[in-house]
Parts: C-alpha cells; structure tokens; sequence
C-alpha cells in the first residue's frame, strides 16, 4: 500500500511539473499514427529548410520517410540534410539528390558552395556523415509512394523540379502519394498576389502539378509570417548546448554571412507546410491556379482565385494567436534531445 501511494504522489508531482502529461500519454503518442512525409527542399540557401527540416525529423508527430534535395548545388544541399539527419537522431532517412535545373533545361555541375548554396560550411563534405541514397530523388520518391500507397504527403519547400520530372517518369507511382503540400507563391488577397521564389524556379513543373490529378495544397508563402523568430529563440538556441541545435546556429551564422539579402531574425516560411499537416492551424479553401509562362525568361505569373468546385487547396494566413503557439512547439522540437542511436531501419 505504501508503495502505491509513492506511486500516485509521484504521479501527481509530475503532472504539476508538466502540465500535458498524463499516465497513459506515452501510450497515446506511440499508439498514434504518425504522419508519413517526404520533403523536398533546396536546403542550404535560405534558413527556413534547414530549421523546418529539423522540427519534422525531431518532431513524433512525423515519420520523415526521406529528403530530396533541388535546384542548384544538390550535392552539398544533400551533406547538409544528411547532417539534419544524423544530428537530430535519424541517420537511416534517405537522402537523395535531384534535379539541378528548372525543365526542361539539362543538368550541369556545381563546385565548392556555388549554386544557391549560403551555409554549405556546416557541412563541407562527407566527413562522418550518412551515405546519400543511390537513387535519384523521383526514383525515390516513386518508390515509397508505391510501397506506401495513400499514406504519403510529399512537402515541397524549394523549385518543384524534382516534382515535374516525377510526373513524367513516374506517372503511375505519383497518383499513389496522398498528396502534394507546397509552400510557393504570395497571396493573401485578390490584389496582393506574386509568383514567389519555390514557384519561379520551375514554372513548367508547377504547370503541369496544376494539371496533374494529385490532390495540390498550395500554402503562401507569407502563411506562417507572424511564427517567425525572434532574438529570444536563437539565443535559447545558442545556450542549449546540443549538436543538433549548434548545427542550427552555425547554419543562422553563415546564413547571415554569406546571404545579402538575409533577414535579421530568421524566418520560418516553410513552416506552413507542417503546420498545415499538424491540422487546426491553417484554414484552406476550394481554389483554381494559374501559371502564365513568359517568353525570354519573363518573370512567370501566377493567379491564384477561390472557386468552390476548383481542384487546389489554398491556404491562409495562420492567425497571430495560432502563429505564436506554433512557434513555442517548433522551438521545442528544436531543444529536445535527439533520441540516442540505434539500430538503422530500412525503407
């Protein structure tokens, strides 16, 4: 009986300490689906893919099924989430390289940290790092929507290159994703609207993702601007003490260094895409979308209208209260210890 009510009172006392625990909350979180993910980003040049990379690899409401890198230097991208893998506590997520160009122009190669890449020093070569995949990323990623049919949400937080060339090679395996979230464009009104970086480096791919029959979530660019960082939340960064989270500061360091054009506080616009999986965040609409393709190399248009019967999801603005919260969680996710190495899975 003593020992019993040791038990309860300690129960009691950590239920005072953390507010969110409860006896049976370990066996809620295992016993709750994750939500399957691919990401495909052009980590490595501005800040936001490097942070959000790591809130869903940390994150137990997300199995990272692999990253693909695009557009540019996809060789160093792929060192640096490598190096997000293993330091958060997942080497066995494959990572694997893209497509370097928008199409359909062909492929060339990048050396040292040329090709968009900002903060490749956080990892400058292979040094202790996990191997890259020997597949191309639309292989991948083909592979695992057939292996997992309906299950997987493929993000796109860069050039949607590696998602045209999907469509094309792989026509069959990409109608098995069960969907495709992409943080591109600027639309907040009906008057405010602009092509944005992720949609302008690959207007035919974003084209052809507007014909295609895959469900298309489109998220603004500017959905997540009041979860972004302030000067408190680096310097809790900064005095965590981690790997995982020194690898982000020196991430925020060369960022600042190297970008001209770098914010003062790094932002999180990527970040929409999670928030939108994690669900009670964003609000989205029935919509259709529209890409005008210039002729030399005329800066592409995008239209982006709200219709009932229309194909796309289109997202909005996560508000102030919601942002905010939303920040706390990812800086959690951040300054959790990573779990400690175990036994690689196979995909």
């Amino acid at each position: 009986m003593t020992k019993l009510f040791c038990l309860l009172g300690a129960l009691v006392l950590l239920s005072m300490i953390d507010p969110l625990y409860s006896p049976g909350a370990r066996a809620d979180e295992s016993a709750r689906e994750k939500i399957k993910v691919i990401i495909d980003t052009d980590i490595a040049e501005d800040i936001d893919d490097i942070l959000v990379t790591a809130f869903a690899v940390a994150s137990p409401e997300f199995e990272v099924m692999a990253i693909t890198t695009v557009d540019g230097n996809v060789r160093a991208r792929s060192r640096v989430a490598r190096k997000v893998a293993l330091l958060f506590g997942h080497p066995e997520i494959p990572v694997a390289e893209g497509y370097v160009r928008g199409m359909p122009l062909e492929d060339t190669t990048y050396a040292g940290f040329s090709g968009g890449v900002r903060y490749g020093e956080v990892a400058p070569d292979e040094q202790g790092l996990p191997a890259p995949s020997p597949l191309r990323a639309d292989r991948l990623i083909a592979g695992l929507a057939e292996k997992y049919p309906g299950e997987i949400s493929l993000v796109t937080i860069g050039s949607m290159g590696n998602v045209g060339h999907l469509l094309v090679r792989y026509p069959e395996a990409v109608k098995k994703l069960k969907r495709i979230v992409t943080n591109g464009g600027n639309f907040t009104g009906s008057d405010n609207q602009s092509i944005g970086w992720n949609l302008r480096y690959d207007p035919v791919a974003v084209a052809m993702t507007i014909r295609s029959r895959v469900p298309w979530v489109l998220l603004s660019e500017s959905a997540s601007r009041y979860a972004s960082l302030r000067a408190e939340d680096v310097g809790r960064l900064k005095s965590a003490g981690l790997p995982s989270t020194e690898l982000l500061v020196q991430a925020i360091h060369w960022w600042r260094t190297n970008k001209t054009d770098a914010t003062s506080m790094p932002h999180v616009s990527d970040l929409n895409v999670f928030a939108y999986l994690l669900g009670g965040r964003i609000e989205t609409t029935s919509g259709e979308v529209r890409i005008e393709i210039g002729p030399g190399g005329t800066l592409p248009g995008l239209r982006v209208e709200e219709v009932p019967s229309g194909r796309v999801q289109l997202g909005r603005l996560i508000p102030r209260e919601k942002a905010e919260e939303l920040r706390e969680i990812f800086m959690q996710r951040l300054l959790s210890p990573p779990p400690g190495a175990g036994a690689a899975k196979t995909r």
